[in-house]
């Protein structure tokens, strides 16, 4: 009997066992179904949208830019952006960067196509990026600063405005977990190196062919930005791009200082025709439009004021010329200080924002050439007799088509005019006459001397 009850006590207590197993197994993949669950609390990113950067980083690019983060935003898409520039302005880069670390949804800066590159300005915004990705014979760096500004930039200045970039950029590579030590040093050395070594040294996060590549090396991939978690779902992403809309596409274009000054000798090519030409107003209107648009250009550009001014002061002098008719002194001096002028007008070390010496060269040359023909032509005008009005009509022929007597009608010029006889005699249709003074819009006229025959009008 008590072996019996030992038995039953034995059986209870496997019982009372297995069953704390099994609930404890039940516990665990409960709690193991839980963490799967809270896992799935993230934004599946299968669509992106791709913005496309080129040339030099300006306002225009800038303002690009922030309407493709904020369309992907408010679709919930990724933003890819395809980059090839070789630097460009600050303020334009540190605002770029600005939009891209405070939105909510993925941002990759892939350098791309083929031969691609992401110098200075360039080095920070793929830094910026949650997922840098260079594609074949591309590369990175020469982050050094350069003077941008209208003054020459001492020393200690410079030295201050790099040590600003090297600290940005390397918070930049510390909050995204890549080199940052190599980051420091291509703004300090201005090295640059290639997509694979950029891979190597954990500059970038990824190389790809192009964007099909580069969609299947994100697949699966999870990202954590501004607390959330993401996943990219690139087997089955559709990519679409957002086009420039037409004035940030002009305003790039024109932003190109060779651009730029190319409107502005066409404004002042208007300006010349203009006064050469007095009363006509279009071609005036179309300079004064195009200085308007060169000088906005030159606004956003590092100019040197006294190169602007030496400008001004050509136009002011090859107007002065036309008009007061000096035969091309005041011309001579113009064309010298828009020489000068356009040597100075950009001030800056970076070879992308320069004017091109040989199209200041050219620039001058067509100016020159226009000038003369325009002085030449108002010289001649000028030297003319006046053929509108009493000086232009006195002493001319007129046939006489209505008998004078000793009033009737003449004509000269191809017009009909009233006309009477100086000595009150009758003068018959067809003859001519010779104009002597005009009184009103009545001509006073005696017969032709016959010795002295001009050609009728």
């Amino acid at each position: 009997m008590f072996r019996q009850t030992q038995v039953n006590k034995f059986i209870i207590i496997i019982i009372f066992a297995a069953l704390f197993f099994l609930t404890a197994s039940a516990g665990s993949y409960a709690a193991d179904d839980v963490n799967i669950d809270s896992s799935t609390d993230h934004t599946e990113i299968n669509n992106f949208y791709i913005c496309e950067v080129k040339d030099t980083i300006d306002p225009p690019i800038s303002n690009h830019l922030s309407k493709c983060l904020k369309k992907s935003y408010d679709s919930t898409y990724g933003l890819i952006i395809l980059m090839d520039t070789p630097g460009g302005l600050e303020a334009s880069m540190r605002e770029i960067i600005m939009n891209m670390l405070n939105t909510d949804i993925p941002v990759i800066v892939f350098i791309y196509p083929e031969g691609a590159r992401a110098a200075s300005a360039g080095t920070f915004i793929t830094y910026a990026g949650d997922i840098a990705v260079m594609g074949p014979s591309t590369n990175i760096g020469a982050a050094h600063p350069v003077n941008l500004g209208t003054e020459q930039v001492s020393q200690d200045m410079m030295e201050k405005v790099t040590n600003d970039l090297a600290s940005f950029i390397r918070n930049l590579a510390e909050s995204k977990g890549r080199n940052s030590d190599w980051a420091e040093e291509a703004v300090r050395e201005s090295v640059s190196i290639t997509a694979v070594e950029a891979l190597e040294l954990g500059v970038i996060d990824i190389t790809a062919e192009d964007i099909e590549d580069l969609l299947a090396k994100i697949d699966g991939r999870i990202l954590e930005k501004s607390g959330k978690t993401f996943i990219f779902n690139g087997k089955a992403a559709k990519t679409e791009k957002i086009e420039m809309s037409f004035i940030s596409r002009f305003l790039h274009i024109i932003v190109n200082p060779n651009i730029a000054y190319i409107l502005f000798i066409i404004g002042i090519f208007g300006i010349i025709y203009e006064f050469s030409q007095p009363g006509l107003g279009v071609s005036g209107a179309i300079g004064v439009l195009f200085i308007i648009l060169g000088l906005y250009a030159f606004s956003i550009l590092p100019i040197n004021y006294a190169g602007l001014a030496l400008v001004i002061l050509a136009i002011i002098l090859f107007v002065l010329d036309v008009v007061i008719g000096l035969s091309g002194v005041l011309s001579i001096a113009g064309i010298a200080s828009l020489l000068i002028g356009s040597f100075l007008l950009i001030d800056t070390d970076a070879p992308y924002l320069k004017i091109a010496t040989s199209l200041i060269i050219s620039a001058s040359v067509v100016v020159s050439g226009f000038l003369i023909i325009v002085i030449r032509a108002t010289y001649k005008v000028h030297r003319q007799k006046p053929i509108t009005g009493e000086a232009g009509i006195i002493g001319e022929t007129a046939v006489v088509c209505q008998d004078l007597n000793p009033k009737g009608l003449v004509k000269v010029y191809g017009e009909i005019w009233k006309a009477v006889s100086q000595n009150g005699k009758k003068i018959k249709k067809g003859r001519e006459v010779e104009i002597l003074s005009l009184k009103g819009l009545t001509l006073q006229v005696k017969i032709l001397n016959k010795n002295n025959n001009k050609k009728g009008g």
